[in-house]
């Protein structure tokens, strides 16, 4: 777990706390990541993430942090900006793309073919 005193992060972002609920809500940004972090809630040292392409040519990254506090296991998607970046280097936080990471997860449960 990485654990993060965002008073003491020295990153220049407002002081706004937000609400995110997963259920309505398919993506965040990185003030509800924040507002997770002050309450609490340990980010886990490995995060994964998602491209997407729009048109004009333009992408939007989409990560994917696991937040736990307690018992309680969350997984945040948060669109990327300057900030959320930020906090990525500064964490020293481990990124993989999503992809690779649910075909890895996918090919280690597929049961092992045994050749006479």
């Amino acid at each position: 777990m990485v654990v993060l005193d965002s008073s003491n992060a020295h990153f220049s972002y407002m002081d706004v706390v937000s609400h995110w609920c997963p259920r309505s809500q398919r993506f965040t940004g990185g003030d509800a990541l924040l507002t997770y972090l002050d309450e609490g809630w340990k980010i886990e040292p490995e995060a994964f993430y998602e491209e997407f392409g729009q048109t004009g040519g333009r992408r939007v990254i989409v990560y994917y942090f696991e937040l736990s506090r307690g018992e309680e296991t969350v997984r945040m998607p948060v669109i990327t900006n300057p900030f959320v970046e930020r906090l990525i280097h500064a964490l020293d936080l481990k990124v993989y793309p999503a992809a690779r990471v649910n075909r890895d997860r996918r090919i280690a449960r597929l049961p092992l073919a045994r050749h006479a």
